[in-house]
């Protein structure tokens, strides 16, 4: 039988080692690869081609929501599971819009993760018992609801917003992305005039609010 192929997306690295003992643990599962920021994962996981990628939802440079909705927009087989410290209907709600297959809280990962993979390489979609019942109500109730006024940025502004409010610079952003300083600078205009920011405090207080940045 071969092996579901995993790859651990996780900035802390003390979590992200034990989860990749736990895991090799398992006769079924091979841990292909690991990241500690959501840049580093996107090219790694395009390059591996894993089975499954197991996110940290508050990664830098790209959170785990984000950079699911970027995967999913590329031509690889891959199924999706979130680790996640917020136990919220709406960063569960988001993270189902964005195809995820697994979602999960840190506080039970070490325990629930091997079922959850078990059950997504299956087909199945998997959420923490502790939460389950709540995330699908507010997803329920939310589904009609107006549209969130992030969901008017591109996946692209999104990944310059993250990046701007964790403090890295235009330059920096245009390092990390391949992209000319003035696309950049375009783009953080584009993002404050469909958010009705004024500079980028606000950008940084915007994320903090919104989940794209932990505070």
């Amino acid at each position: 039988m071969s092996k579901i192929r995993l790859f651990i997306a996780e900035d802390h690295t003390m979590l992200r080692q034990s989860l990749v003992i736990l895991l090799s643990l398992q006769e079924n599962l091979e841990v292909v690869g690991e990241a500690a920021d959501g840049q580093e994962a996107y090219r790694k996981i395009i390059e591996l081609k894993p089975d499954i990628a197991i996110l940290d939802i508050s990664i830098p440079q790209l959170n785990g929501i984000d950079l699911a909705i970027k995967l999913r927009h590329e031509p690889i087989d891959l199924r999706i599971i979130i680790m996640t410290m917020h136990k919220s209907e709406s960063y569960a709600a988001a993270a189902l819009r964005a195809g995820v297959r697994g979602y999960i809280l840190k506080d039970n990962a070490l325990e629930e993760l091997i079922e959850c993979i078990d059950s997504v390489s299956n087909g199945n979609l998997y959420l923490s018992p502790s939460v389950t019942q709540m995330v699908v109500e507010g997803y329920i109730k939310n589904a009609s609801d107006e549209t969130p006024k992030d969901e008017t940025l591109s996946t692209r502004e999104r990944e310059i917003l993250q990046l701007l409010a964790e403090g890295k610079s235009n330059k920096d952003v245009s390092e990390i992305l391949n992209l000319s300083i003035k696309t950049v600078e375009t783009h953080r205009n584009n993002i404050m005039r469909k958010l009705g920011i004024k500079n980028v405090v606000g950008l940084v207080l915007y994320a903090v609010r919104n989940g794209l940045i932990e505070p």
